[in-house]
């Protein structure tokens, strides 16, 4: 049996929504069993705080994360102000995810300075402080959740994950790592990414309560055939990979519904990640994975 901790999170996307096609979105994703309701941030889409604050309003279950927040794009003040009256709303539900941001067009956009990965942590590492300093103190909004919502701050590099480490609730995995020649991110290999674990159980160690471990899926596939739909994974995904690496990841899963919750098991034991999150566009075919193992 699985480990009934196991939380699943659907990432919600919210471009040309209207309220009530949005309520809709997040009512099912409710039905679906999903624990989690996640709000991007990107320029695109709509503002994630209000988002969210919507998604609280047509749900009662589940938790609604920010997954996540461009740290770089914020003053630590005001996202402190944002992150308080969002989880005061939410009556407690919020989770706030927290990265360096990777989309360089959108900091252009933005006419803030890009810089290279290092800078952009060292940006983060400046705005968790700002960040927890206001939530912390006795200063007005306060949060519903004492003394702030749970933290996640997720990546693939070794400072950012250390950063998650220290600093987070839970550690967020994104299995994948920035490729030149291919002028994208490519999946890594399982054994990388155990690699990568291993590191934050080691900086973890010295914590009583742990961390929780999470990962973004990139693809769900439903079918009879998964060495033919793992090589089409491949073919956009992870280049560099064989068909039997990519079946191997706990970033992308293929087969049908019970072979899914097989890997589910897998991946929990050798990675020791108990919260699983997919795409809006896999949400009904991974719904049928949650009700086979709830």
């Amino acid at each position: 049996m699985l480990d009934r901790r196991l939380r699943f999170g659907v990432v919600l996307i919210s471009s040309g929504c209207t309220a009530a096609e949005w309520a809709k979105k997040c009512a099912r994703a409710e039905a679906l069993g999903y624990d989690v309701i996640g709000v991007p941030d990107h320029l695109n889409l709509m503002s994630p705080f209000p988002s969210a604050v919507a998604a609280g309003s047509a749900t009662s279950r589940p938790r609604i994360a920010a997954y996540v927040i461009n740290g770089c794009f914020y003053n630590h003040a005001l996202l402190a102000r944002d992150v308080a009256t969002t989880d005061l709303l939410l009556d407690g539900r919020l989770e706030i995810g927290i990265g360096t941001g990777y989309v360089e067009h959108e900091f252009v956009s933005a006419d803030i300075e890009f810089g290279s990965p290092g800078s952009r942590v060292r940006r983060l590492e400046g705005t968790l402080s700002g960040l927890r300093e206001f939530l912390d103190s006795d200063a007005l909004p306060h949060p519903a959740q004492r003394p702030h919502p749970p933290l996640m701050i997720g990546g693939h590099g070794e400072r950012v994950l250390r950063l998650a480490s220290h600093e987070a609730e839970i550690v967020g995995f994104t299995g994948a790592r920035f490729r030149p020649e291919y002028g994208r991110t490519g999946l890594v290999d399982a054994p990388t990414l155990e690699k990568r674990v291993d590191l934050v159980r080691a900086e973890t160690s010295y914590r009583p309560d742990g961390v929780e471990f999470n990962v973004l899926s990139k693809a769900t596939v439903l079918t009879g055939d998964r060495r033919a739909a793992a090589d089409r994974l491949r073919e956009r995904y992870g280049p560099d990979l064989t068909i039997d690496q990519v079946l191997e990841l706990p970033t992308v899963f293929v087969g049908r519904p019970r072979d899914i919750a097989e890997q589910l098991e897998s991946h929990t034991d050798r990675f020791g990640i108990t919260y699983y999150t997919v795409m809006e566009a896999a949400m009904e075919d991974f719904g049928k994975v949650i009700e086979l193992v709830r």
